[in-house]
């Protein structure tokens, strides 16, 4: 098999998403080799930026991540920022907001985390997060909770409140 040098960079490209990812993970610089960014025809802070932005959008996943009273506190080490939909069953309200919690986890890929928790599971994080109504959005920026929005809104009124939050607008 043949292999066109577009080809060999991509596979090179991909090994070198794993060992930057493994990198970010460990809090590890990542250097580019030379050679890399010359493949591509730019040079090394350019391609650093195309690899973070490749990085970011792999560790910044399309779909609402299930968290736990065991696994949100690692996560909000991990991403920021992070928007936790805090729901519970039965809830009719929690069940209409569900599928705009899931379009905007899409839309927002690689810029902003989703998340969901049911309290009726999980009810450390609602002692400590205040959740006294459902569904009750909690905005997290650098572990931080710098918001908290209880209810369902039509999707542009919630990505205009989330944006306004976090200052991405």
């Amino acid at each position: 098999m043949r292999w066109h040098r577009n080809a060999f960079v991509g596979k090179t490209a991909r090994i070198f998403i794993v060992f930057a990812l493994a990198a970010i993970m460990i809090g590890g610089a990542v250097i580019l080799p030379p050679a890399f960014a010359q493949d591509r025809g730019k040079n090394s802070s350019e391609q650093a930026g195309e690899i973070s932005s490749l990085c970011r959008e792999l560790l910044f996943p399309g779909a609402p991540l299930t968290m736990t009273d065991a696994n949100l506190p690692g996560a909000l080490n991990v991403y920021s920022p992070l928007v936790v939909d805090c729901w519970e069953r039965g809830c009719r309200p929690c069940e209409l907001l569900d599928p705009k919690i899931n379009q905007m986890a899409a839309d927002f890929k690689g810029r902003i985390v989703f998340a969901k928790v049911c309290i009726d599971d999980n009810p450390e994080t609602m002692i400590k997060y205040g959740v006294e109504r459902t569904p009750t959005l909690l905005i997290f920026n650098n572990s931080n909770m710098v918001y908290k929005h209880v209810g369902n809104y039509p999707i542009d009124d919630l990505k205009h409140i989330i944006l306004t939050v976090l200052h991405m607008r």
